[in-house]
């Protein structure tokens, strides 16, 4: 029987891994077709090559390179899995694709093809030639248990595997997106209890298994004291692989890495870093017009770069956020200081001192915001937001004629428009700063500004300290709801 406890070390995986375990095992008496899919290190090939490994399957990873190339390594590695003395002579894909679920006649065999988006760069035919692989009649799958899985880290290519018309669509019993860990997931990553200091970790690594562990030497700060220490050596260090690492992401993705004028790529991911969130601002600061920027937009939101969220109770205003921390944090800390941490002699720490108003306002502040969202969609008692939240984002109200921004609004599912929705809640998210009635004023002022689809709309303060007149104010009153760290991490 499979081993269905999680691997050594692989943390917060456990739902990740029975799927895997399911379907490796599956005593269906064909052969069955996997996808799994999800950005860079996130532990993908961790989970999949310990599966081959106790399957006693074969694993191969892609590398960029040449058919011939991959066909040579892919007959090695067939070799090798049955004691072939000298490795199989593959000339085409449909031969390697037969060999490879061959291996599944006498038991079910797990086969990894990893990175498969390599392999498709230079043999685009791969696709077609194993969805006749698995086409209903075909004795390659009927004769056969292999489990076959492709894997990749490129979302544009992964995710448009089995949609719409492509030729996998319909083939696979097992699609699996790994994401990155979320703020509360993250938690074991840190290996902190201290919720101050797993708040700020989450707005440089988010949640990504690599950036906690073999990229920092799995060295993490150990109190709020010792993260300038951590940031100096393991972010900012032009030694520190973090401190390229969201080059290498947008160079190893096929859709940015193709991009004619990549500078362009870069000044959109630096606007919206920066606080620019709708396309207009954008478009200022690339010095780009709409038409020539929503290609652009649309490519690093394709590949997970850049989150689009829609404005909740607003018709056409979408708003573009970093699709992970370590993205805002290189736009916003990094980048603008190259020069700087790349001189010889450059005193990091001394730097990072330098650097903490930018980052507290430019990299936490946001962070904690996305933070606040996603308590809000996820894990919010349905009595302080109203059922099944599906509206929920960021807004911009006028109010005394002076447009404010709003950090939280959960709309209804009750208007044909978004500008039709009623508005169950609004809120404010602050980290660093002491929540006071200034605040909650503000919140107010939103609501009246709002009119009747808001008045019945609690008002929530999310934050790390809130003033005793404020805590008092909100047990006296039902429409107000305080999120202190505790809350926003174990509680609804």
């Amino acid at each position: 029987m499979l081993e269905r406890l999680l691997p050594p070390s692989a943390i917060g995986r456990e739902a990740e891994w029975q799927r895997l375990v399911e379907f490796a095992s599956d005593a269906t008496p064909q052969a069955t077709l996997g996808v799994m899919w999800g950005r860079r290190r996130i532990g993908k090939s961790y989970l999949l090559s310990h599966l081959c490994g106790d399957t006693r399957g074969l694993y191969y990873e892609a590398v960029r390179g040449s058919k011939g190339e991959a066909l040579a390594e892919i007959g090695a590695a067939i070799a090798a899995s049955i004691g072939a003395p000298a490795p199989l002579d593959l000339p085409d894909w449909e031969t390697a694709i037969a060999a490879l679920m061959g291996l599944g006649v006498d038991r079910p065999f797990t086969v990894v093809l990893d990175e498969y988006p390599y392999l498709r760069e230079h043999s685009p035919e791969l696709d077609s030639i194993i969805q006749r692989a698995f086409g209903p009649n075909n004795p390659l799958r009927t004769a056969t248990q292999c489990r076959l899985i492709l894997c990749g880290s490129a979302i544009t290519v992964m995710s448009e595997l089995l949609s719409g018309a492509a030729p996998l669509r319909g083939r696979a019993g097992l699609d699996l997106r790994v994401s990155p860990f979320d703020y509360r997931g993250a938690l074991q990553l840190y290996g902190t209890d201290d919720l101050r200091l797993a708040t700020q970790l989450h707005s440089i690594i988010g949640g990504v298994a690599a950036y906690g562990r073999d990229m920092v030497g799995n060295d993490l700060p150990t109190s709020l004291k010792d993260l300038g220490r951590w940031a100096s050596q393991r972010v900012l260090s032009p030694a520190a692989p973090l401190s390229r690492e969201v080059e290498l992401l947008l160079s190893g993705d096929p859709t940015t890495s193709k991009a004619r004028k990549i500078n362009l790529y870069h000044a959109t991911l630096a606007a919206i870093a920066s606080g620019r969130r709708t396309p207009g601002r954008i478009a200022d600061y690339v010095k780009l017009s709409g038409p020539s920027l929503d290609p652009i937009l649309r490519s690093v939101t394709d590949a997970g770069f850049v989150e689009r969220l829609q404005d909740p109770i607003r018709n056409g205003r979408p708003t573009y956020h970093p699709g992970d921390p370590i993205i805002r944090f290189h736009y916003a800390i990094l980048r603008p200081n190259h020069s700087r941490l790349s001189r010889h002699g450059t005193d990091a720490r001394g730097l990072w001192t330098q650097l903490q108003p930018t980052f507290r306002s430019n990299v936490v502040g946001p962070a904690f915001e996305s933070m606040a969202r996603y308590w809000v969609t996820h894990f919010a008692d349905p009595g302080v937001v109203g059922d099944n939240p599906v509206h929920v984002g960021a807004t911009a109200v006028a109010v005394d004629g002076v447009e404010r921004k709003v950090d939280i609004v959960v709309a209804r599912d009750d208007g044909d428009q978004p500008s039709q929705r009623s508005i169950s809640a609004i809120g404010e998210a602050k980290s660093g700063e002491e929540l006071s009635f200034t605040h909650l004023d503000r919140l107010e002022g939103v609501r009246g500004a709002l009119g009747a689809r808001a008045s019945e709309a609690r008002l929530l303060l999310i934050g790390t300290s809130f003033t005793a007149a404020l805590t008092a104010e909100a047990k006296r009153r039902t429409d107000i709801e305080l999120v202190d760290l505790e809350r926003l991490y174990f509680g609804s």
